[in-house]
């Protein structure tokens, strides 16, 4: 049954190819099933950006910029209280 990890580790597993153990995608599914993985970006998003604030950046830095980003990206308590708010309204324990 597919998850919402499922197409990530997809294609994790193609990249791996023969090196992928045969039941690598169940592995993976079972590790991260308490986990949201999400290619937020890539080299080519931070190249379009840098174009459209025309500002001049070369292929090897759009990954530094991607490895200094990283560390920042995740899912905040304001994100969890929006997202909890619009899919199960009236959830709110009094005190």
């Amino acid at each position: 049954m597919p998850t919402r990890n499922t197409v990530l580790l997809e294609r994790i597993v193609k990249a791996l190819g023969d090196k992928a153990p045969q039941d690598a995608l169940a592995r993976l599914e079972d590790e991260f099933k308490g986990s949201l993985l999400v290619v937020a970006g890539d080299t080519n998003d931070v190249a379009r950006h840098a174009e459209q604030l025309r500002l001049a950046i070369t292929t090897d830095e759009c990954a530094r910029v991607l490895d200094h980003l990283a560390p920042q990206i995740r899912i905040s308590l304001d994100h969890s209280e929006e997202a909890i708010n619009t899919l199960f309204p009236d959830r709110f324990i009094e005190p």
